[in-house]
This record gives C-alpha cells, structure tokens and sequence, in this order.
C-alpha cells in the first residue's frame, strides 16, 4: 500500500491539479493536491503548520493560467471546508 493516501484516484489531465486556490477576497488558500469528480483536496503549508481543505467544485467560480478563484471568503472557506490541521514540530 502506498503512503500516499490519493494514489489512483487522482486524474492527472485535471485542469484543477497543481492549481494555487484564492478566495473570493484574495487570500491564497493553497495548491491543490489531489482532485476528485465532485470536490477537490487543497493543501496549505505554513512555517509550523499544514492545513488541508476539501472543498466542492461548486465552489469555484473561475480557472485561469493554474490559478484558482472561489466564490467564498477564506473565514469560510475555513469554517466549513478545513479538514484537518497539523502543528509541525
């Protein structure tokens, strides 16, 4: 079994997939680490911290040049789609 948990359920020609997400009032959200058919994981690494985000397509409202906007703001963005959150040592 890989370590890496999205083995073989990511698809690499997804035009979503290495994208940088920003919220709807410009704060950057992270890099999209793996994308699924209905939502997408966004991975945040901070100086001792790594959060991580899964949030619905839905949500998007435009791709452009790897860049990805949504329609929420990040205190949103946080409260309803943060997945979990890890202090680094």
């Amino acid at each position: 079994m890989s370590e890496y948990p999205y083995e073989g359920k990511i698809h690499s020609d997804d035009k979503v997939n290495y994208s940088t997400v920003y919220s709807s009032d410009g704060i950057r959200i992270g890099k999209v680490e793996a994308a699924f058919a209905e939502s997408f994981i966004v991975k945040n690494e901070m100086e001792n911290k790594e959060v991580k985000y899964e949030i619905p397509r839905l949500d998007i409202v435009s791709i452009i040049k790897g860049s990805i906007t949504l329609k929420l703001k990040k205190s949103d963005v946080d409260q309803y789609y943060e997945t979990s959150s890890i202090n680094k040592i």
